[in-house]
């Protein structure tokens, strides 16, 4: 069955509207007809409805039934921890990785970071306006949820197996193929991207005790606010998910 995604809260026997997008997908590709049914997704629920009236352009459907609550914990599969980088490279970062599916960002002020965790708290709201505006853009069924910035001392991870740490300094590491080729890839990963100064001796110390393992890219040298975007879009792409 069909299934569309509707960015506001739904409930039984609610009359709504498919986006534009996807009526034009209705109308004109999949050619379905009034009183055929369709899956509707949004932040939290599944519902089945069906469609009751098509025009030129619009598409109207009303909720019949719901179909099950989406399970949250199954959206956290990718996390990124991303040192702070200055206001215009971190507002690149964050779009696209919301566009690929990035599940979490957590931003950290390390040694090197070239923004505080004070100054940065000044960002927030724009962070979150940002994820909204990227989530419509992007049509995630999932907004990526962006964390308060925190000391990377202050960096606590629950139910994540699998942790990388990209690093270019003198540590015991193994290259990205290598490390995904052995894991789970199907269970949540957390990727940590530091500055373009990289990580201090004490930052390593803290993944280190984080029971993290430390990788590293072959070719080009990447900048901090492209790296997360290069290796999620690898991990989304393993995982069938881009």
């Amino acid at each position: 069955m069909n299934r569309f995604f509707i960015k506001h809260k739904l409930s039984i026997d609610d009359v709504t509207h498919l986006s534009d997008s996807d009526s034009e997908l209705v109308i004109n590709n999949l050619k379905l007809n009034i009183e055929d049914f369709v899956e509707i997704e949004t932040y939290e629920y599944i519902y089945l409805a069906v469609i009751t009236d098509i025009s030129k352009s619009s598409v109207e459907i009303q909720i019949v039934e719901e179909i099950g609550k989406k399970d949250s914990k199954e959206s956290i599969g990718l996390t990124i921890v991303q040192s702070l980088i200055g206001s215009n490279k971190f507002n690149y970062f964050l779009e696209k990785a919301i566009e690929i599916g990035v599940n979490k960002v957590i931003p950290i002020e390390s040694k090197y970071s070239t923004v505080n965790r004070n100054k940065a708290m000044k960002e927030l709201g724009l962070w979150r306006k940002i994820v909204k505006d990227a989530t419509e853009q992007s049509r995630n069924i999932s907004p990526t949820i962006i964390e308060k910035p925190i000391k990377l001392k202050d960096l606590i991870l629950v139910d994540t197996p699998n942790r990388i740490c990209l690093s270019t300094e003198n540590t015991d590491s193994i290259s990205l193929e290598k490390y995904l080729e052995k894991i789970d890839i199907t269970k949540p990963i957390v990727v940590a991207i530091g500055p373009e100064k990289g990580w201090s001796s004490s930052d390593i110390k803290i993944f280190k005790d984080l029971n993290f393992t430390f990788v590293k890219l072959k070719g080009n040298i990447l900048r901090t606010e492209s790296t997360g975007l290069v290796i999620g879009s690898i991990i989304k792409y393993l995982k069938g998910e881009i």
